[in-house]
C-alpha cells in the first residue's frame, strides 16, 4: 500500500498527468518494468494552484515537471547542476576564487537572482542560506541572499516543479521570478541504492553513494528515508604562473605547485532527508519531513609572491615594516622564513543545514478543510583559512585562523483553510483558499579568532588573516526580524474552456511595514489542442537580515594587484561616508502571456514575460577610498579603517526590467516495435535592462555588465531513444553570446558555445540499472581574459557560464530492492 499525504493545503493539486516537460517521465515505483518505462504518466503535485486535478499542461501559468529519471540522466550528483541542465531558464555557475560564493552558488531564474526565486520542500518554504553573495563577479547576482538548492539528496526527490511566473501573492516574499518545489518520495515500501563514479578528462574525481528506503509507519502511514555521501577531489585548472616559474628557476624553495586554481573546490558531504505521514482517521493526516546536511569545501586563493620575479611584484605581506625592531615589536620579522616561495591561502567552509516541518491537515468536509504546520530551519557556515598570515602581528601571527561563522535561522507557523462551493453559473466549483502565517528569522555573525582580525604592532603591513579577515566583535552579533501574512485565493472554470484565478496577500514586516500583493491569472482553451494563458501580478521582497546587517573584509584581486575591500552595513555611519542610505523593500510587477499546444504525442508551450522591479537591491560599484574617507573610517573605530582601499554596500536606488520568453516542446515517437524516441527542446531568452538613472550607483561599464554580462540565449535539445533494455540519450546545451567586464572599462566578447552530453542506460539485469555517460564531450574550456592575467596562470575565465573543469565521464550503478 502506498499512502500519499499532501504536506500542505498550498499543494493540494494531486493529479495523474501527461508530463510534457523536457523528457518523458518514468514511474519511479517500477524503474525496471518495461511496461512502466513506456508510459508517460506520473502522479504529480502541481505548484502554482491550490486546486485538485490540475496538470502542468492544464495550468494557468508555465510549470516544468522534472522526473527523477531526468535528474539522473544529467550526469550530475547535485540538484543545482541537474536543474541547470534540465531548465534553461534556471542557471547556476561555478565561481572559483569568489569567497563564500565558491561554496553556496548563486542561482538565477529568468535572469533574476536567487532571492527572487522561492524554494519549497513538499510545498513549504525553505530557509535561506547564511551566505550573502558578495563575490559573484556579476551585478545581477551580487548581493543576493537566497536558498541553497543543493542540500537535499537527489534520490529523495519524487519530482521537481518549476513555476516560471511571479507568485508572491500566493507564496509570499521572494517569489518575484518564480517558485521551485521539491517533492520528497512518499513510498512505504521498496529501497534503492545507487553509486556514481566519475572523472574529469584532465583530472579530478567524483564519488557518490545514495540510498532511499520506504517503510510502513503502522498500517496507516509511511516513512521514507534518504541519504547521500559525496566526495569530490576538486579540479586543478591553471596555466604557468610567470612569477612562480621564475622563482623555481632561481632555486627558491617551496614555491606552491598550484599558484592559482580556477577549478572546482574540493568537496565532501553527507546529506539526509525524511518524509513521513500518518492517517489519523476522520479525514485527518499528520506529516513530518525535513533534512540534515553536513558539507565541507575548500578552495585556494591567488598566489602571494615572495619576491619580484617574472615581471610580477612581491605581495604586500612581504614588505619590510617600519615598526619591527621597535619596542612594539623588538624582533625582526621576515615572512620569507615562513613561506620562502610565497603562499596560497586555503579557504574552507564547513556548512550545517537542518530543517523540519510538522503538521496536521484535514481533508475538505461539509464545513471546510484545514492544514496547520510549524517549520524550523537553519543554515550555518563556519569558515577557516590556513596557509596564510596576519602580517601585522609579525612573529606572533599564527598561520591558520577561524575567521568566524554565519548562521541563518527561521521559524514559521502556518494555518491554511480551503473550501469549494457549487456555483450553477460556473462549469466547476468555486474554490476558496486562505491562510495566516507568522515568520521569524535571525541572522548571526559569529566572531572570529582574535588573531584573524587583530591589528598587530606592525600596523603598516596588511591586517587580519590575509585573504579573508575575521569578523570582529564590532561586526558580530545576532539580528532578528519577523513578519506576519494573510492570503486569500479563488479559482474556478467559468466555462468548459475558460479558467480564472485570483490571489491577494497582505504582509506586515516588523522592519519595513506592510504590503498588499495580488495576482490574476486566466486561461482559455480555443480548441481541445490549443490554449492561451496569461497572468499579471505584483510582488514584495523585504531585505533579508544578512543584507541588512552583514559585512566583510576580503583581499580582492584588482587589475593584478591586491586590495583590501570592505562591504559595509547599509545606512551605517561608516557607509554614510560614501552616500549610503537605509534599505527599503523591493516591489515588482510581472506580466506574462503564452500558448499551450497538445496534439497527440506533441506538446509545446511558449510563454512571454516582463518582470519590473522597483528599488532593486544590488551591491553598488566598488568605490576607491581616499585619505580623508579612510581617516573618517578610522575615527569611527571601523576595524582597519585606515587600510581599506575599496568599499561596497547594498543599495536599492535602481529600477530594473527583465523581458524574455520560454519555449518548451516535446514529441514522443512510438515506432510500434517496442522502440520509442523522445525529442525535447527547451529555450529561454532574456533581455535585462535598467529603468532608472544609474549615476552614482553603477558606472557605464557596470551597466553593460548588468545588461549583457550573461547569455541572453540558453537552450538544450535532448534525444532519448529506448530499445529493448537500453536507453540512449544525447543532449546539446547552447549558451549564447555575452560580455565579460575585465577591469574597470574593458569588455571581452564571449562567443556562443555548444556543449554535448551522452548517456547509455542498461536495464537488462534484474533490479539493476547500469549507466555510462559523459558531459562536455568535446572537453570545451572557456577563453582567458588578458595577457596580464595569463601571466598569473588565469588562462580561463573564472566566471564562465559553463565552468572551468572541462569534460567529464561517469559510471553509475543502481539496485532496486
Amino acid at each position: 500500500m502506498k499512502k500519499t499525504l499532501l504536506a500542505q493545503a498550498g499543494m493540494v493539486a494531486l493529479a495523474t498527468a501527461s508530463v510534457t516537460g523536457l523528457a518523458p517521465a518514468v514511474m519511479a515505483q517500477a524503474p525496471n518494468d518495461a511496461s512502466a518505462r513506456s508510459q508517460v504518466e506520473v502522479i504529480t503535485v502541481t505548484t502554482g494552484t491550490r486546486r485538485q486535478g490540475r496538470t502542468d499542461t492544464q495550468s494557468l501559468v508555465p510549470i516544468d515537471v522534472i522526473s527523477p529519471d531526468e535528474l539522473v540522466s544529467t550526469g550530475y550528483v547535485d540538484v543545482n547542476d541537474a536543474l541547470r541542465t534540465s531548465v534553461p531558464a534556471f542557471n547556476v555557475q561555478r565561481l572559483p576564487l569568489n569567497d563564500g560564493s565558491s561554496f553556496v552558488r548563486p542561482a538565477t531564474l529568468r535572469a533574476s537572482p536567487a532571492d527572487h526565486v522561492l524554494l519549497l520542500l513538499n510545498g513549504q518554504r525553505r530557509h535561506r542560506s547564511s551566505v550573502v553573495q558578495i563575490g559573484t563577479g556579476h551585478a545581477t547576482t551580487s548581493g543576493s541572499q537566497g536558498q541553497d538548492f543543493n542540500m537535499i539528496p537527489p534520490i529523495a526527490l519524487g519530482s521537481i516543479e518549476v513555476l516560471r511566473d511571479g507568485a508572491s501573492a500566493q507564496y509570499g516574499s521572494d517569489a518575484i521570478a518564480g517558485v521551485i518545489n521539491m517533492n520528497l518520495r512518499d513510498s512505504n515500501e521498496g529501497a534503492t541504492i545507487s553509486a556514481h563514479a566519475g572523472r574529469f578528462y584532465d583530472g579530478g574525481d567524483v564519488l557518490d553513494l545514495q540510498g532511499n528506503i520506504g517503510l510502513p509507519l503502522t498500517a496507516n502511514g509511511f516513512i521514507n528515508l534518504s541519504f547521500q555521501v559525496t566526495e569530490e577531489s576538486g579540479t586543478y585548472r591553471h596555466g604557468p604562473h610567470a612569477g612562480a616559474e621564475a622563482l623555481r628557476a632561481q632555486g627558491v624553495q617551496n614555491v606552491p605547485l598550484h599558484p592559482i586554481n580556477l577549478g572546482d573546490p574540493a568537496y565532501s558531504a553527507i546529506k539526509t532527508s525524511w518524509n513521513a505521514g500518518l492517517d489519523l482517521g476522520n479525514g485527518m493526516d499528520a506529516y513530518l519531513f525535513g533534512n540534515a546536511a553536513f558539507t565541507d569545501s575548500e578552495v585556494g586563493f591567488v598566489y602571494r609572491q615572495s619576491q619580484a620575479a617574472g615581471g610580477l611584484g612581491r605581495h604586500a605581506t612581504y614588505a619590510p615594516s617600519a615598526f619591527q625592531g621597535t619596542p612594539a615589536h623588538p624582533e625582526a620579522f621576515d615572512l620569507a622564513a615562513i613561506y620562502p616561495g610565497g603562499y596560497v591561502p586555503m579557504f574552507g567552509g564547513e556548512q550545517t543545514d537542518f530543517s523540519t516541518v510538522i503538521g496536521v491537515r484535514r481533508e475538505e468536509s461539509d464545513s471546510f478543510g484545514w492544514d496547520v504546520s510549524a517549520r524550523w530551519g537553519q543554515n550555518e557556515i563556519d569558515y577557516r583559512i590556513s596557509n596564510t598570515i596576519n602580517a601585522s602581528m609579525g612573529v606572533d601571527s599564527p598561520t591558520s585562523f577561524r575567521p568566524g561563522s554565519l548562521r541563518q535561522r527561521e521559524y514559521q507557523l502556518n494555518a491554511d483553510f480551503y473550501k469549494s462551493f457549487g456555483v450553477a453559473a460556473f462549469a466547476s466549483d468555486l474554490f476558496f483558499f486562505g491562510g495566516l502565517s507568522y515568520r521569524n528569522e535571525a541572522y548571526t555573525i559569529g566572531v572570529g579568532d582574535p588573531a584573524s582580525y587583530r591589528i598587530g604592532p606592525l600596523r603598516d603591513l596588511p591586517v587580519g588573516a590575509n585573504g579573508f579577515q575575521g569578523f570582529s566583535p564590532d561586526a558580530a552579533g545576532e539580528f532578528e526580524t519577523d513578519s506576519i501574512a494573510a492570503y486569500l485565493e479563488v479559482e474556478a472554470d467559468i466555462t468548459n474552456r475558460w479558467s480564472f484565478a485570483a490571489a491577494l496577500r497582505f504582509e506586515d514586516y516588523e522592519a519595513f511595514g506592510d504590503n498588499l500583493s495580488y495576482k490574476l491569472a486566466t486561461r482559455y482553451d480555443l480548441t481541445d489542442n490549443f490554449a492561451i494563458r496569461g497572468a499579471v501580478s505584483t510582488g514584495f521582497r523585504a531585505p533579508a537580515a544578512g543584507q541588512l546587517f552583514g559585512q566583510s573584509q576580503t583581499s580582492q584581486l584588482n587589475m593584478g594587484d591586491f586590495v583590501l575591500d570592505a562591504v559595509l552595513v547599509p545606512g551605517s555611519a561608516e557607509a554614510q561616508i560614501f552616500g549610503s542610505t537605509p534599505l527599503v523593500p523591493e516591489t515588482s510587477t510581472s506580466i506574462s502571456g503564452g500558448f499551450v499546444m497538445t496534439a497527440g504525442a506533441l506538446s509545446a508551450t511558449l510563454d512571454f514575460y516582463q518582470i519590473d522591479v522597483d528599488d532593486r537591491l544590488l551591491l553598488n560599484d566598488s568605490i576607491t577610498t581616499n585619505a580623508t574617507q579612510r581617516a573618517q573610517l578610522a575615527a569611527l573605530g571601523y576595524p582597519n579603517g585606515g587600510s581599506v582601499q575599496t568599499v561596497r554596500y547594498f543599495q536599492n536606488r535602481l529600477d530594473t526590467r527583465v523581458r524574455g520568453f520560454d519555449l518548451v516542446a516535446s514529441y514522443l515517437f512510438d515506432w510500434n516495435n517496442g522502440q520509442t524516441t523522445n525529442l525535447s527542446l527547451a529555450t529561454n531568452y532574456n533581455e535585462q535592462s535598467l529603468r532608472s538613472d544609474p549615476a552614482g550607483v553603477f558606472s557605464p561599464a557596470k551597466v553593460q555588465e548588468f545588461e549583457r554580462g550573461t547569455p541572453r540565449w540558453r537552450s538544450n535539445i535532448t534525444l532519448t531513444h529506448t530499445v529493448a533494455d537500453f536507453e540512449l540519450m544525447g543532449r546539446a546545451v547552447y549558451y549564447g553570446t555575452w560580455r565579460r567586464l575585465d577591469g574597470a572599462t574593458n569588455f571581452l566578447p564571449r562567443d556562443a558555445e555548444v556543449l554535448y552530453d551522452a548517456e547509455v542506460r542498461y536495464r537488462g539485469f534484474e533490479n539493476v540499472t547500469v549507466t555510462l555517460g559523459g558531459r562536455n564531450l568535446g572537453n570545451t574550456y572557456p577563453p582567458g581574459r588578458s595577457a596580464a592575467l595569463d601571466m598569473m596562470g588565469m588562462i580561463y575565465d573564472n566566471h564562465s557560464v559553463f565552468g572551468t573543469s572541462g569534460g567529464y565521464y561517469y559510471l553509475g550503478l543502481s539496485y532496486d530492492f
